[in-house]
């Protein structure tokens, strides 16, 4: 049975048509979050997420100063592009389906394993995160994709850790979908590092099942934040 289509995808589409159109021509600011939540009918929610998939793609981007721009080079073609996007979006979803299952048990087994040097690398990256975050122009997607490769690295277990290596772009393409729309939003930030956090301190205390928990508890939440 095929899924409905989400509200967000739907104006993603559109906002595509627009661009192709030349109704919003490459360099063109877009109109801000609230007059195209205005112009579709929407809350700014789905808003926020079609326009971080665009950005994804590499159709706009964000500039100093705010606002959302239409790239001076496009990609081409466009259509061709989203279509790709709708591709990756049911790779992510697998990966969150593999993710759910393994890097529970990773967690637990870092807290088992993890050598100091280890700890002392993950505590340096989660205050990399928390750097990142306080910067109104960086999403933290390298800090959030290192600290869980640091984790997966203390399991000690090199399957674990091929297998992470070989799915990084995926890794990284969700990460980016998902810390992009909290650009601007300091609770949803700061909520994001305190789940790190809390895995963190988990396996520093060497405590494996409060550790698989917070993981689970972690993965769940950017879950919610996928178009799936």
């Amino acid at each position: 049975m095929q899924k409905k289509e989400k509200i967000s995808q739907k104006i993603t589409r559109e906002l595509l048509a627009m661009i192709e159109s030349n109704r919003f021509p490459p360099g063109s600011k877009l109109p801000t979050e609230l007059e195209l939540a205005g112009l579709f009918g929407v809350s700014r929610v789905p808003i926020r997420e079609a326009l971080s998939v665009l950005q994804a793609l590499g159709v706009i981007t964000s500039r100093q100063g705010g606002g959302s721009y239409v790239e001076e080079v496009l990609p081409s073609p466009l259509i061709q592009h989203f279509s790709l996007q709708h591709a990756d979006m049911e790779m992510i979803r697998h990966l969150f389906e593999m993710r759910k299952i393994l890097e529970p048990q990773a967690a637990a087994l870092a807290a088992l394993r993890r050598t100091p040097e280890e700890l002392e690398r993950m505590r340096e990256v989660l205050e990399w995160l928390a750097s990142d975050f306080t910067s109104a122009d960086r999403t933290g997607q390298e800090a959030d994709f290192e600290f869980h490769r640091t984790l997966i690295l203390a399991t000690g277990n090199p399957i674990l850790t091929d297998t992470f290596e070989s799915l990084s772009s995926l890794y990284k393409k969700a990460l980016s979908l998902t810390l992009q729309q909290n650009i601007g939003l300091v609770r949803k930030r700061h909520i994001v590092y305190k789940e790190h956090e809390s895995i963190f301190l988990a396996i520093e205390a060497q405590e494996p099942e409060l550790a698989k928990v917070q993981t689970i508890i972690h993965l769940k939440n950017v879950e919610k934040k996928l178009l799936f």
